[in-house]
């Protein structure tokens, strides 16, 4: 399966026509309906041989394969867990995509030893209700390294935790404060701690810490898109290890990130962002890549951040 886009006639992603050769069956989520044209197939997971699944944050691309992006992945070794996720695939193989699946009628709540897993599906699973019933929850803090937080409810009870004296911290890419609905602004206006990262290269992950007790992962975006348009996948895994090293992980990238990115916006290619103006990526997808990018030239106005 996956997510078809063009745009002036050009593939968004030339490559998929590399997988789909190999494949014995493929289909993409281009459908008949103009309402669901800019919905996308944003799931990242892969099955094998009916009890294993891979899935998480990381798109099978350079840039996500490398390390050169920060993502988050999960394997899970469960029958179980395997054949949930074969029913969602076969969904998509059948061409029902987006608005068009059903929820299923499986359990998705698994214990894998002393793990319990939680699966949700967008759009028919409605995923915030499950996340802001466990950020309500929280009661010592709550971090989050994410790509973007646009989903008002959840920017909304983020406030509330930090109202109640949780300690909320959060890191989000560079370009997501130029996302149309961004709450970073929001968010920082309340009190609450929103850095902005400042490296070449992005935060791509879509994670939540709670308690040293759960941690939230997968393929959706903290946006209404991710809960309700898209095709995507979610985990939220009970498990005091998982959370207490990926807490150490959120620590490492707050004190890499200087604190004058607390107030001000770092420009995602420009000397603001380290290594971003000669790494060959077009990392504020306008086209221009290092020399050509005017902010990566000493004069540009990249000097002075942006504040928000």
């Amino acid at each position: 399966m996956y997510d078809e886009y063009a745009q002036n006639g050009k593939s968004f992603y030339p490559d998929n026509s590399i997988i789909k050769n190999l494949s014995h069956d493929s289909r993409s989520d281009c459908t008949a309906s103009k309402t669901q044209s800019n919905y996308i197939m944003h799931n990242k997971f892969v099955i094998f041989d009916n009890k294993t699944v891979y899935t998480g944050s990381m798109n099978f691309s350079k840039s996500g394969l490398s390390g050169y992006d920060v993502n988050d992945v999960a394997i899970i070794n469960s029958e179980s867990v395997a054949d949930l996720y074969k029913a969602e695939f076969e969904q998509m193989l059948n061409g029902n995509f987006h608005k068009a699946k059903q929820k299923h009628n499986k359990p998705n709540r698994f214990l894998i030893g002393n793990t319990t897993l939680e699966v949700y599906f967008s759009p028919q699973d409605k995923t915030s209700y499950r996340i802001i019933e466990l950020i309500k929850g929280a009661n010592k803090y709550i971090y989050i390294p994410a790509f973007l937080i646009t989903h008002t409810n959840i920017a909304q009870e983020l406030i509330n935790a930090h109202n109640s004296k949780v300690d909320v911290k959060i890191i989000l890419d560079a370009n997501s404060v130029n996302s149309r609905n961004t709450k970073h602004g929001i968010l920082r206006t309340a009190g609450i701690p929103v850095k902005i990262e400042n490296y070449a290269g992005k935060l791509h992950s879509k994670t939540m810490i709670i308690d040293d007790a759960y941690l939230i992962l997968g393929s959706m975006n903290f946006s209404n898109s991710g809960e309700n348009k898209n095709d995507e996948n979610l985990l939220v895994i009970k498990n005091s290890g998982f959370a207490k090293s990926h807490k150490n992980f959120f620590n490492y990238l707050w004190k890499m990130i200087p604190d004058k990115y607390l107030k001000f916006n770092p420009k995602p290619e420009s000397p603001d962002s380290i290594g971003s103006c000669f790494d060959g990526v077009d990392n504020n997808f306008n086209g221009k890549i290092d020399k050509d990018e005017p902010f990566c030239h000493p004069n540009s106005q990249s000097k002075k951040p942006v504040h928000k």
